[in-house]
């Protein structure tokens, strides 16, 4: 029996080669595919997690933008400086529609930010909270006059959350993981504390208060 085996192995020895070798060649084919297609999907995920992640951060450079953007109230400051304010700070119903539309691009993108981006983004809305509390009741034709007073806040939350945001496009982009969504999303609340009583707004709180009771008045 042993015999007739190893005559028939010898026999056809080329032939059963030949079939192993296509039953290998078959197996490493269809290992090989499979893996190039969980590859093609790691990238085509990847690809698609970084777009939105780049959008995102793209939106959060626009708001930004907007921060600093002024327009002039007409002749200058002690300074010798030509009158500004936020172009945000240009009515009430201008300032409402413009914090609504950063609420909602912040909500739409907030899970795909870096840490550094989504903590300033925080920030700024707790200093445009703020703001709208102390904005009650106020008339909308004050809010120019209120605005010179904190043009510098938004000229300052301008550059610091883009800067925040560029940090992403210079390291964070190479991460094909999001940041994990366990790490607190905002800053420890007195250095929050500590950033929001250095500014022009709780400073100039009084203005705020008397331009409230004129109205009132």
């Amino acid at each position: 029996m042993g015999h007739d085996i190893a005559t028939f192995l010898t026999a056809n020895a080329s032939a059963i080669f030949a079939l192993v070798g296509a039953l290998g060649g078959g197996v490493l084919s269809f290992f090989s595919a499979m893996m190039l297609k969980k590859r093609e999907f790691n990238l085509n995920v990847s690809g698609k997690l970084l777009e939105r992640r780049i959008a995102s951060h793209e939106d959060i450079i626009a708001l930004a933008i907007d921060l600093r953007l002024m327009v002039a109230i007409g002749g200058e400051s002690d300074a010798g400086e030509v009158r500004r304010a936020p172009h945000i700070m240009t009515s009430k119903d201008t300032f409402e529609d413009w914090f609504s539309h950063f609420a909602q691009v912040c909500l739409k993108g907030t899970s795909w930010l870096s840490i550094e981006a989504k903590r300033e983004v925080n920030f700024v809305q707790d200093y445009l909270v703020t703001l709208q509390r102390y904005l009650e009741n106020i008339p909308s034709d004050k809010y120019l006059e209120l605005g010179e007073l904190i043009r510098r806040d938004f000229v300052g939350m301008s550059s610091s959350l883009e800067k925040k945001t560029f940090s992403f496009f210079q390291t964070g982009i190479r991460k094909l993981e999001l940041d994990s969504l366990d790490e607190w999303h905002k800053y420890k609340l007195s250095e929050t504390e500590s950033r929001l009583k250095s500014t022009e707004l709780l400073k100039n709180y009084s203005a705020f208060n008397e331009a409230k009771e004129a109205f009132d008045c």
